[in-house]
């Protein structure tokens, strides 16, 4: 027998992570790429203290940010 998932889902999956570093790639602020991939800032600062392939992701990002991609 599969045990069933107990608990409430994490807010933070992978399709948010994307969105996330995808606007904060792009010059948007932490509150304009919260409100576009649907978590609240205090759900971004929570995962970024809390989590560290969510806040690697997070610099890798803001790193990027002024890098001309070329595809």
């Amino acid at each position: 027998m599969i045990p069933k998932a107990i608990g409430r889902p994490n807010k933070v999956d992978m399709r948010v992570v994307i969105k996330l570093a995808d606007m904060i790639q792009h010059n948007h602020t932490i509150s304009e790429a919260c409100e576009f991939a649907g978590i609240s800032r205090e759900t971004y600062h929570y995962y970024y203290r809390n989590n560290f392939y969510f806040r690697n992701k997070m610099i890798i990002a803001k790193e990027n940010q002024n890098k001309v991609v070329m595809s």
